[in-house]
């Protein structure tokens, strides 16, 4: 038989052997392999499959669902067995999992220390330098023309807490693309609050670890530690705390202030969605003002609107502040309870104040939420034309609010509704309205509107 494709093909028996396997159906063609014992699947071993896994971001139980659909494609992925033996050779020893007492608030005031999961690099020095080989070896190091000194490699150091997770990760600087998720590693993660303490208990292991980093470009500081002394000299009072640049705490890691970056898109996105409730508030003063809730507003129901309205400002900002002092106070008792114990002086006193500041936000709470329901009874916010048409000019703009987060923005949304464009279709909408509802009173609004 092979004789006689060789004399058929011209010499290529091969070529005339392939071209009959593929003239054959799927289904034909499974079949014969079966019938010979060959099998048709494919077969994708533990580190194709692990690298997979880490591309895609995907977890394990999504990869148990992607081996199963594939499955029926007469595909087959390695086992999970030597996918996590091939995750162990590849991270070595330089990965843990513990069950680590994290402080936890509790409902009724007063916090509790209890276990809660932590997976930590234990060597962070031995990751950034295997990390930098890496990137090294592949080419991938850059000095930014001359942003980066020759001399030195930057690595930047930071923590977000999301979905019930603290992550601690770093990036390397001196590549093409500093902020990708590719080049952003997690050395530290624990599920819990991104309180002082808890911050403490999971760091606390890095902190020699850091300042052997720093060495060579080591400066002090000497500042901010100086200022937390002049606070706690001056009874550590949090009122106070913006005399001393609001060191309140002795900083974790001795990274110096110049080499820290601001949390740009926390920044942007507070700063942002306090001037949109102000925005929104505005609007809102414009469906009172012209008379939208009622034919005629009645004056005094109006007046006792306001001064409701001036109370309930005036709770938020001090449950506000009564909320940060009761954090700080908190954190600090259970700090101190750890490091001298309960029944030191020092720590009844803290706690002591810690219970009283709990009482005065549960009151603060009661009082806004009496207020809330006078103000919103007969003027709720999100029924008046103008704070509706707002509304729309954000979906316009493909901005929607996480309604299940209390109607908070993300980090896109600013973005997006930043752009100069955009800041024009909010106030014109606001315009508009006046313009084909109120004639008379248009001019006015759209002086107010670009003014704000």
């Amino acid at each position: 038989m092979q004789a006689i494709r060789k004399v058929v093909s011209g010499g290529q028996p091969s070529v005339l052997l392939q071209n009959e396997v593929l003239s054959l159906g799927d289904e034909q063609r499974r079949a014969l392999l079966k019938e010979a014992g060959i099998s048709d699947e494919i077969k994708i071993g533990p580190a194709e499959v692990l690298a997979i896994k880490v591309g895609l971001a995907i977890p394990w139980n999504k990869i148990r669902i992607l081996r199963r659909w594939l499955k029926a494609s007469n595909i087959s992925l390695a086992c999970e067995e030597r996918m996590r033996h091939a995750s162990r050779k590849a991270v070595g020893e330089n990965l843990k999992g513990e069950l680590a007492p994290f402080s936890f608030s509790l409902p009724s005031g007063g916090e509790e220390f209890r276990g809660a999961p932590l997976v930590f690099i234990p060597d962070l020095i031995l990751k950034v330098v295997e990390l930098l080989e890496e990137n090294d070896r592949a080419g991938r190091l850059t000095w930014h023309n001359g942003v980066i000194p020759a001399s030195e490699i930057w690595i930047k150091l930071g923590g977000d807490k999301g979905g019930g997770t603290f992550k601690m990760n770093f990036q390397i600087i001196n590549v093409a693309a500093p902020n990708s998720v590719n080049n952003t590693c997690v050395f530290c993660c624990f599920e819990a609050d991104d309180s002082y303490t808890n911050l403490h208990i999971a760091l606390e292991r890095y902190k020699e670890q850091v300042e052997h980093l720093q060495r060579m470009t080591w400066r002090s500081l000497h500042s901010i530690h100086t200022h937390h002394q002049k606070y706690l000299a001056s009874g550590g009072v949090r009122k106070t705390a913006q005399q001393f640049y609001n060191c309140i705490c002795e900083p974790i890691f001795d990274i110096p202030t110049e080499q820290i970056c601001p949390p740009g898109l926390h920044i942007t996105m507070g700063i942002f969605t306090k001037l949109f409730e102000l925005f929104e508030d505005f609007c809102h003063s414009l469906n009172l003002e012209l008379g939208f809730y009622h034919t005629e507003v009645d004056q005094s129901r109006y007046s006792l609107y306001s001064q409701e309205l001036q109370r309930l400002h005036q709770y938020k900002v001090e449950l506000q502040e009564a909320k940060q002092s009761e954090s700080v106070l908190q954190q600090l008792a259970t700090y101190m309870a750890v490091l001298i114990g309960e029944s030191n002086p020092l720590t009844a006193d803290l706690l002591h104040q810690s219970a009283n500041t709990s009482k005065i936000v549960k009151q603060l709470e009661t009082k806004i939420a009496a207020s809330t329901a006078v103000v919103t009874r007969e003027f709720p916010l999100n029924e008046g034309p103008f704070v509706k048409e707002l509304d729309m000019a954000l979906q316009s703009i493909g901005v929607h609010r996480q309604q299940y987060f209390g109607g908070t923005f993300v980090g896109n949304h600013v973005h997006k509704t930043l752009k100069l464009p955009n800041i024009n279709t909010l106030c014109s909408a606001i315009c508009k309205l006046a313009e084909s509802s109120l004639p008379q009173k248009s001019e006015m609004v759209a002086t107010r509107t670009m003014i704000f």
